[in-house]
């Protein structure tokens, strides 16, 4: 029988207090970062990844400073504004409105997006099954589940997907930032609704065509994925329904053509191609996007750190996609076409590869916990193998535990650094360039506002070379004064980072000193005739 997707009160209060103890626990590394700050150091709030974490608050920043038009912060090059992570920028807009720090608005996003994301996930186990233990085993696997990356980095090998591609793994996502949630969450909004249109609506399709354009918006990668997706598994409805005495089909009344969910999803992606052509060409057209679209690739890493990402889920998998191969509804078919359609193309050619894992760990969880449920029927057997599935979850909390202990010198700032950097935010024009150490220079744009000579890898232009000028800048390597004239750097910080570089003779170069705080000290460059 065709799974209820009913769900009764207490089952939502249940789903309500189980989806805030997960994001409690998604959120705890930020708790104990926070606490563990002391009184010499101010956590910027970050701690997966934080690299990705300064360049989403920069982007934030520029929506905060009352610009809807995204520049790349992290570079020299002043380029053209185009309509570009407009979400962020949003997010930005949104902190400047209600007077709000940026990293609180994104923490509030990311809750939000979580919740989001988790409520949809249990929605979608609703339609697969109406065993209220199976329904919440299911979700339990998806929202905590991992592979066997923790074993991996003991063996010596550091590259699991569970431990280095946030969006692959539900729980990842849910600690890492403010978008992979929500965008998963977006997916699976737009798989039901297509899924569920028995009938040709306006008002279906309108509301399909405004979470297809959010999701372009909030991750332009992942539309590609949904109607691919969304593409063949339709396909398979319409195999399914043509032969059912041949396949043992469950919907025996449907029509062969599934034209209304196909019509839907035509339309939602057609209005959608030209927002999608737009962000495309938008990092063509300018000149320094398109030279960071050009370093900014991420390639898949090989299958084998996917099969370790999911350890385990995959010989569950196994089972439960028999179990759905047998039962072929609506559902099934999507479980088992997201991963087959998803797997190919995360080979795909294409620089963002990895990009396209989003989401990938809900169909492998939900048909592994089905699978697991069917062969292992003992309890306590069944409970120490879920067991099993969460230990990278909590490997990578225990890190980020650690790198909070250490003071992570990439997710603190000392006191007098924070001191230079709200100075640099009141005081010094956004569309300058501002020179500090490479670490340094990753904070100026999340947390002041200007642009950098070098702050990221990926975000600054020629970002090897600049880096290393930059070090040999401190190091007195290159003539600072052409170093300076050439990048047209109006600021200089030294600080304890650009003294670990080496000394910089402030007294042989054009700079006149505007704020000291402590060990830290912020020059402006003097202008010469």
């Amino acid at each position: 029988m065709p799974a209820s997707v009913r769900m009764t009160s207490p089952e939502r209060r249940w789903l309500m207090g189980a989806a805030l103890i997960v994001l409690g626990l998604a959120s705890l590394p930020y708790l104990v970062g926070a606490l563990a700050a002391g009184p010499e150091r101010v956590f910027t709030g970050l701690q997966v990844n934080p690299l990705d974490g300064v360049s989403y608050l920069a982007k934030m920043r520029i929506g905060y400073d009352g610009s809807w038009l995204f520049q790349l912060r992290f570079t020299p090059e002043e380029g053209q504004g185009v309509f570009l992570f407009t979400y962020f920028i949003a997010l930005g807009q949104l902190a400047r409105i209600l007077s709000l720090p940026l990293i609180v608005v994104f923490h509030a996003a990311r809750l939000i997006g979580g919740f989001a994301l988790l409520w949809l996930i249990y929605e979608l186990i609703a339609r697969l099954t109406d065993s209220l233990d199976l329904r919440r085993r299911a979700w339990w696997i998806a929202a905590l589940s991992s592979g066997v990356g923790w074993l991996a980095v003991l063996l010596g090998h550091a590259d699991s997907t569970d431990m280095t591609i946030a969006e692959s793994n539900t729980f990842y996502s849910l600690m890492a930032n403010a978008h992979f949630a929500l965008a998963a969450a977006l997916m699976i909004g737009m798989f039901l609704l297509i899924l569920e249109m028995r009938s040709f609506s306006i008002g279906r399709v309108l509301t399909l065509t405004i979470l297809s354009l959010g999701l372009a918006i909030i991750q332009p990668f992942a539309p590609f994925a949904v109607y691919g997706i969304a593409g063949v598994t339709l396909l398979g409805l319409w195999w399914r329904n043509a032969r059912p005495e041949r396949i043992g089909a469950q919907s025996r009344d449907a029509s062969a053509f599934p034209r209304a969910q196909f019509l839907a999803a035509f339309i939602a992606g057609l209005i959608t191609a030209p927002l999608l052509l737009y962000l495309y060409s938008a990092t063509q057209a300018d000149a320094v996007l398109q030279a960071w679209s050009q370093q900014n690739q991420t390639p898949s890493p090989p299958p084998i750190d996917y099969l370790l990402g999911y350890g385990l889920l995959w010989i569950f998998v196994f089972f439960g996609a028999r179990q759905a191969w047998r039962r072929k509804t609506a559902w099934d078919i999507l479980l088992l076409m997201w991963i087959l359609v998803t797997l190919p193309m995360l080979y795909a050619p294409f620089p963002l590869q990895r990009r396209l894992a989003l989401g990938l760990h809900l169909p492998i969880a939900i048909l592994a916990a089905l699978g697991l449920s069917e062969i292992v029927r003992a309890r306590w057997p069944r409970r120490i193998l879920i067991g099993m599935t969460l230990l990278t979850s909590v490997f990578i909390e225990l890190a980020l535990f650690g790198g909070a202990a250490s003071r992570d010198p990439r997710i603190y700032l000392t006191i007098d650094e924070a001191a230079a950097l709200n100075w640099l935010q009141a005081n010094a024009p956004h569309d300058v360039v501002v020179l500090a150490a490479p670490e340094m220079g990753g904070f100026i744009p999340a947390f002041a506002g200007q642009r950098v000579v070098y702050g990221h890898p990926f975000e600054t232009v020629k970002a090897e070379l600049r880096e290393q000028q930059v070090k040999d800048f401190y190091r007195g390597a290159i003539d600072q004064v052409q170093f300076l004239r050439d990048y047209d750097v109006a600021y200089v910080i030294a600080g304890p980072r650009e003294q670990e570089l080496g000394a910089l003779g402030v007294w042989t170069l054009p700079l006149e000193e505007v704020f000291s705080s402590g060990d830290v000290t912020v020059y402006r460059v003097k202008r010469q005739a």
